[in-house]
């Protein structure tokens, strides 16, 4: 099977795309099959729409910050960071 070429969509097409899952009465499977989406991809879309409307979790910026290269964490969130220590000399 041939890989597909990465695609973008539009801002416009994605807000489409999650009113017809909100208010078309079908899943976001049916909604994705129907629009040759990959169904993670519009879940996705679906969740961010929430997460900005106030009616779901926080979501992980899509923008970067000031170029930094890295990805903002959500407030509140806090990630647990261990050391690597060598190993014990005999």
């Amino acid at each position: 099977m041939a890989k597909r070429k990465r695609r973008t969509f539009t801002d416009e097409f994605k807000a489409d795309a999650v009113k017809l899952c909100e208010t078309g009465g079908r899943s976001i499977a049916q909604v994705a099959v129907d629009l040759d989406l990959t169904e993670t991809y519009l879940s996705d879309w679906v969740k961010r729409a929430a997460a900005d409307a106030g009616k779901g979790p926080p979501s992980v910026p899509t923008t970067r910050s000031s170029g930094s290269g890295t990805l903002a964490t959500s407030p509140g969130r806090t990630r647990a960071t261990t050391s690597v220590r060598p190993p014990r000399s005999p």
